[in-house]
């Protein structure tokens, strides 16, 4: 998705892909200890260049200091550290983090955000702002996004490359597990996302909310919920309670990447069964498996025919996928 070239102008400064701040607003930059770290102030300060969390975007600003401030610290992010952050925002988590003394690589879809974040104060050379779409469709990671992930293994080296964003609701799923489902992941990943899909992620067999995404994950890396945060430290205030969700992935992928489209799909197609047995939930997920062929991946799995797909643990549903394709890897 293109978000358009951004507005100019004497008080909208364009701002550059990938390049440091500042850029300023009709007063100048201001200086760090002068950040607008509180919701009135902030409020005044985006209402003043006529601006407000745009629902296109699915923006919910959070514009609670003490909430930042702990997500910074559940990332564990200091100097040599190289961050990612999905969804610039006011910049107030971008400061956290710069004030932390990470470099961060920034991303936005919305122009005006980011020239208002830049605008905000001096911003040293190792905060890069990028304004663009981080999923290039509807599940594939930008170019941009990778190549400054690649950009910080470089730079900071294994265990120092991290993802820390609130990130926007409509993009969260398919920005974690397109990360997880990278041969070379993040470390560490650390993101503010509603709190029932951080159920999902972590949920087990068994339980309503194991689905896809509780599998893949699962099969990518660790998870832990570090909080909960309620709705009023957004602005505006969503319907929904949030997480902050911290995911440690592996560092190999747990399919060979040309798989990993087909194993999520077949997973989506599986759930739509959940509750059958799964030579039943097999001939939706997999239409052209003959019963005697499902038969035998089932035991080629080493899988009881009796067994529910939601039952199922999330690497005997990766051994079923592969032998559906005659595989053994």
């Amino acid at each position: 998705m293109s978000p358009g070239a951004p507005p100019t102008g004497p008080d909208l400064p364009t701002p550059m892909r990938g390049v440091p701040g500042p850029a300023s607003g009709p007063a100048g930059p201001a200086a760090p200890d002068t950040f607008p770290r509180t919701t009135r102030v902030l409020r005044e300060a985006l209402e003043a260049r006529g601006l407000a969390p745009a629902k296109r975007h699915g923006q919910c600003f959070l514009t609670d200091v003490q909430a930042i401030d702990a997500i910074v610290r559940d990332a564990q992010v200091g100097p040599g550290d190289a961050v990612l952050e999905v969804g610039t925002g006011t910049g107030l988590l971008t400061h956290a983090l710069c004030e932390a003394g990470a470099s961060v690589d920034t991303f936005d879809i919305d122009p005006k955000m980011v020239t208002f974040a830049q605008s905000l104060r001096t911003w040293p050379e190792r905060i890069r702002f990028h304004l663009g779409d981080v999923l290039e469709g509807k599940h594939a990671l930008s170019a941009d996004l990778l190549g400054s992930l690649a950009a910080a293994r470089r730079t900071a080296g294994p265990g120092h490359v991290h993802v820390v964003s609130n990130l926007p609701y409509n993009a969260a799923t398919p920005v974690v597990l397109g990360l997880l489902a990278l041969q070379d992941p993040p470390d560490r990943m650390t993101v503010l996302i509603q709190r029932e899909m951080a159920d999902k992620f972590l949920a087990a067999p068994g339980t309503e909310s194991y689905g896809a995404p509780s599998i893949l994950r699962a099969l990518a890396g660790e998870g832990r919920i570090t909080r909960r945060l309620p709705p009023q430290v957004f602005w505006p205030a969503p319907k929904v309670q949030s997480a902050v969700l911290q995911l440690t992935p592996r560092r190999s992928a747990p399919l060979d990447p040309a798989l990993a489209r087909a194993f999520a799909a077949f997973l989506i197609a599986l759930f739509t069964r959940r509750r059958k047995v799964l030579p039943t939930a097999l001939q939706v997920a997999v239409p052209e498996l003959t019963p005697g062929a499902a038969r035998e991946a089932l035991s080629v799995a080493g899988l009881d025919p009796g067994q529910r797909a939601e039952d199922t643990a999330p690497e005997d549903l990766r051994a079923l996928f592969l032998a559906t394709r005659g595989s053994e890897r």
